[in-house]
Parts: C-alpha cells; structure tokens; sequence
C-alpha cells in the first residue's frame, strides 16, 4: 500500500512539475523575433498569443515589430504575405496605444536584431509617440540607447517641436537634457521653432542653454547669433565653451584663429569638438596644436580626432614635415606612455606620412632613426608591432 502511494505522490509531483514547465505562445514568438531571428514563425506565434493572452499589450507589440521586420527583410514578399503584412502593420500603428509604445521603448533597450524596425514603427507613429520617447530621455530610462531615442525625434522632425519645446523648459528636465534637446530642433531645422526658442531663451538663466540656443537659432537662419556663438569660445563658464566648440563645425564664417588657440582649452570635450571642427576648415597653423594634444592628457576620443585632422591636412598639402617632427615625438624619452607612442606611429603608417618618410631629404635619414628605436630604445610589444609593420611598409616602398 505504501509502495502504491509513494508512485501516486510521485506521479502527482511530476504531472504538477511539468504543468509550471508550460511555455506559452508569446514565449515562443518572443524568443523566435528577437533571439532566433525567424520572423515568419514569431508572427503565426505571436498571432495566436494575442488571442490568448488576457494582457495584449506585449503580443500587439511584438506582432507590429514582426511585420515590420518581415517587411524589411523581404521575407514576407518571398513568402507572397508582403500585402497582408503591410496592411496589419499599417493598421496597427494607428491602433498603437501608450501601453504599447512603451512596450516597444522597452524592447529597444534590450538592442535585438530588430532595432530598426522597432525604431521606425515609432517614426512612422509620429508625434503620438514624442512624449513617450521624452519621458523616458528626461527620467533618464534605457540611458545606452538615447542615441536610438535622439534619432526618433529627430526623424518625425516638425510634429515634434512643441512638445520637445516643453521638455526644454521643464523645471524637471536636468540641464544636459535641455540642451540635448535644443539641439535636436536645430538639426531637424523647421523655422517655426524659432520664436519658442527665443522664448525659451529669455526664460533661462542656465549660460550653456542659452549658447546652445544660440546655436539652434543660428540653424534656422539666425545670422546674427553667429558673432555670440564665437564669443563663446573664450566664455569662463566651460559649458558655454562646449556649445560654441561643438557649433564650430556649422558657422559660415569659421574663426580660425580663436578655433587654434581653444585646442589649448582647460577642457578636453572643447578641444575634441574643435580639432574635428578644424578638419572641416583646415588651416596649416593648427598643426602645432593638434600634435600637442596626442601626448597631453587629453582623452582617447580626442586624441583620435586630432591623429585624424592631422592625416587630413597631410593628404592635403597642409602639413609640410609632419613625418619628421612625429618621428621626434616618438623618439622623445618624455613620450612614457606607451600607447601614446603607439598612436603616432599608427599615424606614421598613413598613406601621406609614408609619402613623406619616403621623399624626405636623404641627410634626414628618417627611416634609419626609425629602425634605431625599434632595435635599440622601445620595448612595448604592441608598439614594436607596429612600428615592424611600419618598417616592412617603407622597405616595399622603397
């Protein structure tokens, strides 16, 4: 009897385990979208689950996500379903409500292979979807994918003004936010944004808005905004040097000179957005300054910039000698950091540094003192692979 009872147990145990082990059809169609990438199968999945579950929020979601990306990837035209998925989609964006659009917020934080897709079925929305995508910028949820969220609003453009207006001037939107988003309605460049942003402008007290304003306005036609924008170049308050330097790259009339002298900036975001600014308006008297900045304290990114301004200029004619004044850089016993050394000779292996290794005059025997710090002085591997290469490079050369 006991034996009988035991197996009765153990059957009730297992039939009850395997009862909590069900997955449901969102499960499936879930995991087929987003992680298997087999879109047709999600959608018959994901059809049934919505039908099934008593909360539709997540099915109606991801169906939309799996007709745009059938639609996109051209499985639904090889399967001959493109008509039906078209109209499903088109009608369910309509039909999108909050629920779902936070949803779908939420599903691009994850990052899947349908991005994309996801991103544009809130384009497609329009402005419904803004203040959504701005509640979740201004509280600063799924910050790692802002840019995603940046280039939604920037993509509706015009339908998103005013409420992006409002957010600007929210005492509950933090600083940088606000600026963020002033320079989202110059980049989508609708005129009419002009009078809020001079309203919005004579509201703050917050000097950087008020230059990143400038900036906006400067976008949309506003010439008048440019003597203010590099004024700001040299303002006290690093905030407002950040929005004038990273506005550099838009001006008509581009301040060469002010521009050379803020890559000496105290700030190494100033000195990033003008060393990329320089490479659109290049001007000789800023070799100086960008070769300084690959062994200061400035940060990768703008170091890059610069290794990246200076390859330009000598591409194009403007940096006479670059080769032999970075061959000294390198050999200079005060350059201790390794992968700043490592960085120049990367630079030296440009097509236009190599080009002047080569036609440089004999007596300079640049590729001799090359060879002399790789045998004698350097003992970082990774800096003496490159350098290998660089040497193997002018020996084919030659």
């Amino acid at each position: 009897m006991k034996k009988i009872l035991t197996i009765l147990l153990l059957i009730g145990v297992v039939s009850f385990g395997c009862q909590e082990q069900v997955i449901t059809q969102l499960e499936v169609g879930r995991s087929k979208l987003l992680d298997a990438g087999l879109t047709l199968e999600a959608v018959e999945h994901l059809e049934r689950a919505e039908q099934e579950e008593q909360n539709k929020v997540e099915p109606r979601a991801l169906l939309v996500i799996a007709y745009s990306n059938a639609l996109s990837s051209g499985a639904a035209r090889v399967h001959k379903v493109d008509a039906r998925y078209k109209s499903e989609r088109d009608r369910r964006i309509g039909e999108l409500g909050e629920f779902e659009m936070k949803k779908i917020l939420q599903i691009l934080d994850e990052r899947h292979r349908i991005q994309k897709d996801a991103m544009q079925i809130l384009i497609d929305k329009g402005a419904p979807a803004v203040p959504f995508v701005l509640e979740d910028l201004v509280k600063n949820r799924y910050r790692h994918v802002h840019g995603d969220f940046i280039h939604i609003l920037q993509e509706i453009g015009s339908p998103a003004i005013q409420d992006i207006l409002e957010a600007a001037g929210g005492s509950k939107t933090p600083s940088a936010m606000k600026i963020q988003l002033v320079r989202i309605i110059g980049e989508i460049g609708d005129t009419s944004a002009s009078a809020g942003l001079g309203t919005l402008q004579n509201a703050t007290a917050d000097e950087g808005l008020k230059m990143e304003i400038n900036t906006a306005l400067y976008l949309l036609g506003d010439e008048g905004s440019e003597e203010k924008i590099i004024e700001g170049l040299t303002n006290s308050n690093v905030v407002v040097r950040r929005a004038a330097a990273k506005s550099m790259i838009f001006l008509k009339e581009h301040p060469t000179t002010k521009m050379i002298e803020a890559l000496e900036d105290s700030d190494d975001t100033v000195r990033r957005d003008i060393a990329i600014a320089l490479r659109k308006y290049p001007d000789a008297g800023a070799v100086d300054n960008l070769v300084a900045i690959l062994t200061n304290g400035s940060s990768l990114n703008t170091k890059q910039a610069s290794m990246d301004t200076l390859n330009h200029y000598a591409e194009n004619g403007l940096a006479d000698g670059l080769a032999a004044r970075l061959i000294e850089l390198l050999t200079d016993p005060k350059v201790i950091n390794h992968e700043d050394r490592l960085r120049i000779v990367q630079l030296l292996k440009k097509s236009a540094l190599i080009k002047q290794i080569r036609d440089a005059d004999e007596y300079d025997n640049l590729p001799h003192k090359l060879y002399d710090f790789y045998e004698g002085t350097e003992t970082n591997d990774m800096v003496r692979d490159e350098l290998n290469q660089l040497l193997l490079q002018l020996d084919e050369d030659g």
